[in-house]
């Protein structure tokens, strides 16, 4: 199959996708926003008024953190279990199982964009940010999306061996979040715990998305994304040699 052919294959799948989701709810696409929203306004109640987490333009810095946290989880625990979901269409029309899984993710890129603009842009501007940052977005939303497919590849190949990975996977993710800066900055983790931080791997791949939106400092950015990139790479490597070494028996564990 031709990169063409994937990529007008994986946008034929994801159109199909989103609307069989969203044809029979009343506010249908509205609730790619609205999941997001209520989960913001919880938290910013909670952290800000409750917690009371003191820092400038706190709303936009954790709103930089929520919505790539968001996208992240949601399309892993989503395209994890999407070959042991789709095994009968797999073995039936021999469908390049790249192209379920490309559109799974594709899906839950198109649902952030969506939240993105819709709510992370009013308030970017609100605190008068300068729009030129907005042009390194592409650079700081590229590890973020090559990360989160290379880690969705892994655990939906390893969960076709082992179906315990997609309920691992849930859990997982549940102690991450308070584990990952998300919702108060890096520098409130005590230096004893700072290996914590240093070993997880999501707050790579959202750090220079927040730099760009919350500080905007090009001397924080660079190195930020170079990391990011970095372990996307990692993650790339290691989604490329899971499958070479399962590929064989991975449809008959189907």
């Amino acid at each position: 199959m031709s990169l063409r052919q994937f990529w007008i294959q994986t946008q034929d799948l994801t159109i199909a996708s989103m609307k069989s989701r969203y044809r029979k709810t009343w506010a249908g696409f509205i609730w790619v926003v609205l999941n997001p929203l209520l989960m913001f306004g919880v938290q910013a109640l909670v952290f800000r008024k409750f917690l009371r987490i003191d820092m400038p333009d706190y709303l936009l810095f954790l709103l930089g953190g929520l919505l790539p946290w968001i996208f992240f989880t949601t399309t892993i625990q989503m395209g994890t279990p999407v070959f042991v979901t789709q095994a009968q269409l797999l073995r039936s029309f021999k469908v390049n199982p790249w192209v379920i899984l490309g559109a799974q993710v594709m899906d839950g890129f198109i649902n952030f964009v969506a939240s993105f603009v819709l709510i992370l842009l009013p308030f970017y501007l609100f605190y008068d940010r300068s729009p030129l940052l907005l042009a390194l977005l592409p650079l700081a939303l590229a590890p973020l999306l090559i990360g989160t497919l290379s880690i969705t590849v892994t655990l939906s190949i390893l969960n076709v061996f082992h179906r315990d990975i997609n309920f691992v996977t849930g859990f997982v993710f549940s102690l991450l979040f308070f584990l990952t800066p998300i919702f108060y900055p890096r520098e409130f983790i005590p230096p004893g715990y700072a290996w914590v931080a240093a070993l997880n791997p999501i707050l790579y791949f959202i750090e220079p998305f927040r730099l760009v939106i919350h500080t905007g400092s090009l001397e924080e950015f660079l190195p930020a994304l170079l990391k990011s990139a970095g372990v996307a790479v990692v993650f790339t490597a290691l989604g490329f040699l899971v499958w070479k070494r399962k590929q064989n028996d991975f449809y008959l564990k189907l």
